[in-house]
């Protein structure tokens, strides 16, 4: 089977092409075939079509390569409503929106904490947290972080800011 670097790469282009954002692989193995699942976004949303069109287009360039063909079963889909974000474009795009996050390192004894992107600045990223003091994190000082998304609610424009306070 295909390693998942060699696997974005291959995919990434395609993604792109497509007018995409890459946001996740995932590979699942099976005892017959591997579970690709491919993640995409896009700012105005993502359709079956889309996926349909890019579906089609992965799995021909695997089926390209030796010993693929049938190896997997693939599926393209959008990255949902509950989307994984983890780099500091991903919480500019999405400031002013809901989200639940991990923290590497406890703060008030706990990791786990629900809130709203409030701004970024430079590297640094304000959470309105719930129940809790605001927090002020680097992408880094975060585990892992997930959209909660209200789909009858639209959070104010995204953005980033330098450290000098300038948007970028």
């Amino acid at each position: 089977m295909i390693g998942l670097e060699e696997l974005e790469s291959l995919v990434a282009p395609l993604v792109e092409q497509e007018g995409l954002e890459l946001v996740r692989i995932q590979v699942v193995r099976g005892h017959h075939q591997a579970q690709l699942r491919i993640f995409v976004d896009r700012d105005r949303g993502v359709t079956v079509g889309d996926c349909a069109r890019l579906s089609r287009e992965i799995a021909r360039r695997l089926d390209e390569r030796p010993g693929l063909a049938a190896a997997y079963r693939l599926e393209v889909s959008s990255a949902g409503m509950n989307r994984p974000i983890w780099k500091l474009e991903h919480f500019c795009r999405f400031r002013g929106e809901r989200l639940g996050f991990d923290l590497v390192e406890p703060r008030d004894g706990r990791t786990r904490f629900h809130g709203v992107i409030e701004a970024v600045e430079g590297d640094r990223i304000h959470l309105r947290v719930e129940g809790g003091p605001a927090l002020e994190v680097t992408a880094e000082e975060i585990a892992a972080a997930q959209l909660e998304l209200d789909p009858w609610r639209r959070g104010s424009s995204g953005g980033c800011r330098s450290a000098e306070g300038e948007p970028e």
